[in-house]
């Protein structure tokens, strides 16, 4: 009798583990774990990539680091600095040429003196000696809302 109640134990044990395997979901499971494992690497390279901005943030706090930026991304000078554009030169241009600039892609409006757009107390060149009038200047403003659009 003992035995038949042992064999019947385990027959029923054999039977209960394989229903938990059969309805267990091992695949989900899986697909889980494998889930975290993704975000787990993605969670770390933003982590990685915060630290860098975040010193990026504190470098741009250092007046220094952010005139160096507008020095070599604007070209901008701090005052009593002048700021002199040198161009290539050119196989093909001569030597005699009198407008070094003639040829230049860049529009002659863009080759101001970078010291007068910033210093106010650098004279800009005028026509006139006095300045230019009313409706000079303007036309002037007109222009320039003109090459915004």
């Amino acid at each position: 009798m003992i035995g038949r109640a042992r064999l019947f134990f385990f027959v029923a044990l054999l039977i209960a583990v394989v229903i938990l395997v059969a309805n267990f979901p091992v695949s989900a499971l899986l697909q889980e774990r494998s889930t975290v494992r993704t975000d787990s690497a993605q969670l770390a390279a933003l982590q990685t990539e915060n630290r860098a901005l975040s010193s990026q943030l504190r470098a741009l706090h250092d007046p220094a680091t952010v005139g160096q930026i507008a020095h070599e991304e604007f070209g901008l000078v701090t005052p009593g600095e002048r700021a002199v554009v040198v161009l290539p030169a050119s196989a093909e241009r001569s030597s005699q040429t009198s407008d070094p600039l003639a040829e230049s892609p860049i529009p002659a409006s863009d080759l101001l003196p970078s010291d007068a757009l910033l210093d106010p107390s650098v004279p800009a060149a005028r026509s006139a000696s006095h300045g230019p009038g009313f409706w000079h200047r303007v036309a002037d403003t007109l222009e320039f809302w003109h090459s915004l659009f």
